[in-house]
């Protein structure tokens, strides 16, 4: 359906804009005939934009560059329109050398094609740079794009990954539970029925006595071995953060009979999802191998925040001499923890330690930037609009001649306001990073500026009015970017701070009123009204960077802490269905047989031997409830 509904929405902008732009100077019949044709053509081929996105931007140049010099008036939208779309879709099917290569081409072509419209150098130079401008951001967007989707792509990837994770973890649990169920409570309950039915066969009062205490004593431990079992070690951790699941992990080995210690050193934060995932993994598996090769040795989990990443070691001593070490295994465990780790930028060294046991360390940062070195597309991306929002208003002030803003303005002065523009643009390299340090920053110096201006110059408002685009970048990028769960909404009325104190200023200036307090009355009253009313210009802003956060980066989020918040979600799952399978049916014939056998060696000889009988028959249906559980659960594995 895009394929088709893009160049159909294209023609009919193409067609209406150009309307609309030549209804003074109208095009004659022939004019509009190439441009209508040129239009089409480009449409019509854009419907293969996705299949061969080479070809198409080819054509729509070409077609777009001969439309242009044919119909020979500037106020066409014969370029501009399909050609960026074209180019995007290049940008996006297609690696970085054709979207450089494509973007390159295109801008050539628009800027050799514009140049008879052209009058004098200074037109030339703001042409060459405007297209410059537009065509990298095409190519940034498109590319970004690209990246975002392959990123989605190994998402959904590890995401099939987990879920295979945590299937496994439950078969693996579930086994462990039914060895373990059948070897502890099996072995004890058919004990106590051969025990307790030789006694009530021979009626002997010294046998009677000693069986119920065996009884007694086993339904204990019975009971006892079964609630270690299936104990799941506190509440669950739901919230996928370290602190809350590293705690379950290490205490769960400790139930086990692994003497496993847990220390945190730093002040804890919320880590990214990925920084979390990978440092619970990679404990996960160092607990796992030294369960499996020094089971019973001491095992140390150390995690220390640092201001730039997790360092997190995991250390086991050396196996009692009486111990039975299995054989080395494939070394995959290794192998997958130092992948989790470089994918990150970090490190992780495991082999040896000097006391004789095992060691893993790893540095994992806390500041991601991808595995990627240098600047990447979202930088080129933030220097066009820093060169966008320096170019914009420098041309409009100095370079359209007659119609420049900053008119008689000495060299000197243009330079000053040049650096000045720049200079207050600069922060937007910081959007992304500190999104509302970069919005405060903007606000700051436009208001400074706008003060001034209103004092000295006039038309130094309109040089900060035409660069107005560097707020509308700024309340986006704190939609779009801000930490999750911090309020962005305060943007919006943050933003228009600065053409408030404009409009305050020059009511305040205003020679009319000479009424006590009227300037500062005007100097309120501007800032108010300006500050309202420009605050519906941002609020377009901020919800297209909430919508593209909420679509985009939320999702990678979300997927993200699913995955860590899984972690350990499948082994407390099979404790938990266990557990209920066990209370409801053996621990409540165990505790049966245990309170039967108290009673009976508290009572008289007749009650013991009615005891007796009591326990056996408890014994029997725990032992029947306990079967039915073991062959429903390998009926699921």
């Amino acid at each position: 359906m895009a394929d088709f509904a893009v160049p159909a929405i294209a023609a009919v902008f193409q067609l209406s804009f150009t309307y609309l732009l030549t209804f003074e100077n109208p095009l004659d019949e022939r004019e509009w005939m190439v441009f209508s044709t040129a239009a089409a053509c480009s449409c019509v081929a854009l419907i293969w934009r996705r299949a061969a996105p080479v070809a198409v931007l080819t054509i729509v140049v070409l077609v777009n560059g001969i439309g242009q010099l044919a119909v020979g008036s500037p106020d066409t939208l014969i370029d501009g329109v399909t050609d960026a779309i074209a180019l995007y879709s290049l940008a996006v099917h297609r690696g970085r050398r054709h979207a450089v290569l494509g973007g390159f081409g295109a801008c050539a072509v628009v800027s050799v094609t514009s140049v008879p419209h052209l009058e004098g150098g200074p037109d030339l130079w703001s042409d060459v740079l405007s297209n410059v401008l537009f065509y990298v951001t095409i190519v940034a967007l498109g590319q970004i794009r690209r990246e975002r989707k392959a990123r989605r792509l190994e998402l959904t990837a590890r995401l099939a990954e987990a879920e295979q994770e945590r299937r496994a973890a439950a078969e693996a649990e579930r086994e462990r539970l039914a060895r373990d169920l059948h070897d502890v409570a099996g072995h004890h309950l058919s004990a106590v029925v051969v025990h307790s039915g030789a006694a009530a066969r021979l009626d002997d009062r010294e046998l009677t006595t000693g069986a119920l205490t065996v009884a007694a004593e086993t339904g204990r431990d019975v009971l006892k071995a079964l609630s270690k079992l299936v104990d799941v070690v506190g509440p669950e951790a739901g919230d996928g953060e370290l602190k809350s699941l590293l705690p379950p992990l290490c205490h769960g080995l400790t139930r086990l009979g692994i003497p496993v210690s847990l220390t945190v050193e730093g002040r804890p934060r919320k880590l990214p999802p990925e920084v979390t995932t990978a440092a619970y993994r990679i404990v996960q598996e160092s607990l796992t191998n030294a369960m499996r090769y020094a089971s019973g040795a001491p095992v140390r989990v150390e995690a220390r925040y640092t201001s730039s990443a997790l360092e997190v070691t995991v250390t086991n001593d050396a196996p009692g001499e009486d111990v039975a070490v299995p054989a080395l295994g494939t070394n995959r465990g290794i192998a997958g923890m130092q992948e989790r780790a470089t994918a990150l930028g970090g490190t992780l060294d495991a082999g040896p330690s000097p006391a004789g046991g095992w060691s893993v360390a790893a540095v994992l940062p806390t500041t991601l930037g991808g595995p990627r070195r240098g600047p990447g597309w979202p930088e080129v991306l933030d220097a066009t609009a820093i060169g966008f929002c320096v170019a914009t208003p420098t041309i409009l002030a100095f370079a359209l001649q007659e119609e420049s803003i900053l008119q008689g303005w000495s060299l000197g002065q243009m330079v000053l306001v040049t650096v000045a523009l720049f200079s207050r643009a600069l922060p937007l390299w910081w959007r992304r990073r500190n999104p509302y340090g970069t919005l405060i920053a903007l606000v700051i110096v436009d208001s400074i500026w706008a003060a001034v201006a209103a004092q000295v110059s006039e038309a130094l408002l309109g040089v900060l009015a035409v660069g107005f685009a560097a707020e509308l970048i700024a309340v986006y990028s704190v939609a779009c970017y801000s930490r999750k769960g911090r309020p962005t909404w305060p943007a919006v009325l943050i933003a228009p701070i600065p053409w408030g104190v404009a409009i305050g200023s020059a009511l305040a200036i205003d020679p009319e009123p000479n009424e006590p307090g009227a300037a500062a009355f005007a100097l309120v009253f501007g800032l108010i009204a300006g500050s309202m009313f420009s605050a519906l210009t941002f609020l377009p802003f901020w919800a297209w960077g909430k919508a593209v956060a909420a679509r985009s980066r939320s999702w990678e989020i979300n997927a993200l802490e699913t995955m860590a918040a899984r972690t350990g979600e499948a082994v407390l799952a099979e404790r938990h269905r266990i557990a209920m399978g066990l209370r409801g049916t053996v621990f409540d014939h165990t505790s049966r047989l245990v309170r039967a056998a108290e009673a009976g060696l508290a009572g008289t000889v007749v009650d013991a031997r009615a005891a007796l009988d009591v326990v056996t028959e408890q014994a029997r249906a725990a032992l029947v409830d306990m079967r039915e559980l073991l062959d429903a659960m390998e009926e699921q594995t």
